[in-house]
C-alpha cells in the first residue's frame, strides 16, 4: 500500500473514530440519524432516505416507527406502519420486490440495524442520483453496513434512554394521578351527604385534568329503571335501551356508525367516551364524555385515570344517595348499618390463593363500623402484600379514617414494581398524607409487609402496631422493627425495615390490640401471654381452625361482656412441602 493510501485510510479511520464519538454523545435519536444521513447520502449522492426503528421489541410484532427522513414530504409518511421485511441483513427491491408499505416513497436500499443480536430497525435507501444510478457497489455496502455497526450502541442506548425517560414520565404522572385521587376521595368523603356537591367536584376534575365540559351519567334503579344521575340537555333516554347498558362493559369509544342508533346520535352530538362501572360482572352506570377542549384523543393514559376519577365519584354519588335514602327511612342506627356495609366493601371479600401457605383473616367491629383494617393484596405470582391497622377511636368518624389509609394503600401498590418499591419510603409517603388528611388527636397504628413465596423471605415495617408474631416450633420472634404510628408527626419520622425467613409450620399472628384488650366481668384482660400460649397449643392445626380457636377463647372469656374494642385477626401458615 502506497504512503498516500495508507494516509487515506488513516484518515478514513479517524473520521470514523470521530463519527462514533459524536454519536455516542449525544442522546437524540433524530440528531444520531440525521448524522448518518448525512454521512451516506452526501457520499453516495442518494436523495431519499428513511429511517424505521420496530416498535415492541419484545413481543415479535411488524409494526415500525418512522424516526428520520431526507427528500420525503414528511405529512405523507404515517405515524406506524406494518411491514413484513425479508429475513436478510440487506436487500434491494431487485431482490425483494416492491414493499407495498414504501412503494410511494421510492426506496430501493434496505439495510436492518443491529445492536449485537437484537434487530433495532431498517434504513432504507433511494436510488443514485445522475451517473452514479447504477447501483451501490460492493464497497458501498460495506461503508453503509460499518457505519451501522458503528451506531448502534449509541442507538440502542438513546432507545433504551428514551424509553426509561418515558417510564419516569409515566410514573410522575402516575404519582400525580394518586395523589389527585387521594384528595378527591379526602373530598368526596367530606360531602358524602351531598350529591350535588360531589357533582360539582366531579365537574371541577373533569374540566381541570382533561378539559371535558359535557358529560353525563346514565343509571339503573334497583328496579332496572333508567335515570339520569347527571342530567344533560343533549341527551334523551326515550331512545336508550337498557341492554346497551348492559352490553358496555370497559370504556368504549364512539365511533361513526356504531351499533345502534342512539350511540349514533351521541356522536353526532360531539360525545366521544363511555365508561362504565362495573359491580359483580354488572354495569350498573355508563358515564358519557364529550370531547376535550383541546380536540385531542383520549390517550390509554387518560382513560386509566377517568377510570379511577368516575369509579370514586359514582361509588361517592351513590353512597350520598344510599345515605339520603335511609336519612327519610331509618334513624341513626340503619344509617350505621349501611356505613357497615360500605366499610366492609373496603376489606377484601375474598383472600386469594397463595402458594405454599393458608391464610385466614376476620374483622369483627366492635360497633356497626369500626376502625380496624386488614388487607392481603396479591402483587404477582410470587409476592403478597399483608396490612393490618388501627384507628384510634371508633365508629363513624374512626371508619372513615379507616377509608382513607385503605386508599392510600391501593394506591402505592399499585405502582408496585419488585425492584423499584421502596417498603420504607412508601410508609413515609402514607404517613406524610394521613397526617396532612386527619385531625391531630386522630392516629393509626399500621403495620405491613411483602412475602416473597419463593425464598419466603418477609419484609415488614412496624408502624406503632401491636407487634405480631411468628411461632417457630415453640419459640416466639416479634415483629416489632418499623418506627412510629402513623399521622402523629410530619416531619423527622423515619421507618427501619425488618426481614424474617419462614419454615415449614411457622405460624405468624397478626391482631388488633381488641385481642388482647378484650375484657371478662372481672376487668381482667385475655392478654398477649394468653394467645401466645393458645396458639402454641394449637400450632399444628390449618390456620382456619387456629382462628376459630382464637376467638372462640375470646367470646368464652369475655362471656357477659359487651365488645369493648374492634377485633382483627390474620393467620398466615407456611405449609409443609
Amino acid at each position: 500500500m502506497s504512503r498516500t493510501e495508507s494516509e487515506q485510510k488513516q484518515l478514513e479511520l479517524n473520521s470514523l473514530i470521530e463519527f462514533s464519538q459524536t454519536l455516542n454523545s449525544n442522546l437524540d435519536l433524530d440528531f444520531i440519524f440525521r448524522n448518518i444521513l448525512l454521512s451516506i447520502m452526501g457520499k453516495m449522492l442518494i436523495a431519499k432516505a428513511l429511517v424505521l426503528i420496530k416498535k415492541d421489541f419484545a413481543n415479535g410484532s411488524n409494526i415500525y416507527i418512522p424516526i428520520t427522513s431526507k427528500g420525503i414530504d414528511t405529512k405523507s409518511i404515517p405515524a406506524e406502519m406494518e411491514i413484513v421485511f425479508p429475513k436478510v441483513p440487506f436487500f434491494s427491491n431487485a431482490d425483494a420486490g416492491e414493499i407495498p408499505a414504501l412503494k410511494s416513497f421510492d426506496l430501493k436500499y434496505f439495510f436492518k440495524i443491529y445492536f449485537q443480536n437484537k434487530y433495532l430497525g431498517v434504513l432504507c435507501l433511494g436510488s443514485k442520483l445522475g451517473a452514479n444510478s447504477a447501483g451501490l457497489s460492493k464497497n458501498e455496502i460495506v461503508f453503509i453496513e460499518t457505519m451501522l455497526n458503528i451506531s448502534a450502541s449509541a442507538i440502542e442506548n438513546t432507545l433504551k434512554f428514551n424509553e426509561i425517560k418515558t417510564l419516569n414520565q409515566n410514573l410522575s404522572s402516575k404519582i400525580q394521578q394518586l395523589k389527585s385521587l387521594f384528595e378527591l376521595s379526602k373530598e368526596f368523603n367530606s360531602n358524602i351527604l351531598n350529591k350535588e356537591n360531589i357533582l360539582k367536584l366531579l365537574n371541577f376534575s373533569l374540566l381541570g385534568n382533561f378539559g371535558i365540559r359535557d358529560y353525563a351519567i346514565v343509571s339503573k334503579d334497583k328496579d332496572e329503571n333508567l335515570y339520569l344521575m347527571k342530567e344533560n340537555k343533549n341527551i334523551d333516554l326515550h331512545d336508550f335501551d337498557v341492554t346497551i347498558l348492559n352490553s358496555i362493559n370497559k370504556p368504549y369509544m364512539l365511533q361513526k356508525e356504531n351499533d345502534n342508533e342512539f350511540l349514533n346520535s351521541l356522536h353526532k352530538k360531539n360525545f366521544e367516551l363511555i365508561i362504565p362501572t362495573v359491580n359483580e360482572g354488572k354495569t350498573d352506570n355508563i358515564i358519557i364524555l364529550g370531547k376535550k377542549l383541546t380536540q385531542k384523543p383520549y390517550s390509554e393514559s387518560d382513560l386509566e385515570f377517568l377510570e379511577s376519577i368516575v369509579n370514586l365519584s359514582v361509588l361517592s354519588i351513590e353512597n350520598s344517595m344510599l345515605f339520603d335514602e335511609f336519612l327519610d327511612k331509618k334513624k341513626i342506627e340503619s344509617e350505621l348499618k349501611i356505613a357497615r356495609e360500605i366499610q366492609i366493601a373496603l376489606l377484601p371479600k375474598e383472600i386469594p390463593p397463595v402458594k405454599d401457605y393458608e391464610i385466614t383473616a376476620t374483622n369483627i367491629p366492635a360497633l356497626h363500623i369500626g376502625g380496624d383494617y386488614f388487607d392481603i393484596i396479591k402483587l404477582n405470582e410470587n409476592k403478597v402484600a399483608l396490612i393490618i391497622a388501627d384507628v384510634s377511636g371508633k365508629g363513624t368518624p374512626a371508619s372513615l379514617l379507616m377509608s382513607n389509609i385503605q386508599s392510600a394503600v391501593h394506591s402505592y401498590l399499585k405502582l408496585y414494581d419488585e425492584e423499584n418499591f421502596d417498603l420504607e419510603a412508601v410508609t413515609g409517603k402514607i404517613n406524610e398524607l394521613i397526617y396532612e388528611n386527619t385531625p391531630p388527636e386522630k392516629f393509626i397504628t399500621f403495620f405491613w409487609g411483602i412475602l416473597d413465596t419463593n425464598t419466603h423471605e418477609f419484609e415488614y415495617i412496624n408502624a406503632g402496631h401491636n407487634p405480631p408474631f411468628v411461632l417457630k416450633n415453640s419459640h416466639v420472634q416479634y415483629l416489632d422493627k418499623g418506627g412510629f404510628m402513623i399521622g402523629i408527626l410530619d416531619f423527622g419520622v423515619t421507618y427501619e425495615k425488618g426481614k424474617i425467613t419462614l419454615d415449614d409450620d411457622d405460624v405468624l399472628i397478626f391482631y388488633t390490640d381488641g385481642v388482647t384488650e378484650a375484657q371478662n366481668n372481672s376487668n381482667e384482660e385475655f392478654g398477649e401471654e394468653n394467645l401466645i400460649s393458645l396458639v402454641k397449643k394449637i400450632k399444628g392445626e390449618d390456620s382456619k381452625f387456629i382462628l376459630s380457636e382464637i376467638t372462640s377463647s375470646i367470646d368464652t372469656f369475655t362471656k357477659g361482656m359487651p365488645q369493648y374494642d374492634d377485633i382483627t385477626l390474620i393467620i398466615l401458615k407456611k405449609n409443609k412441602k
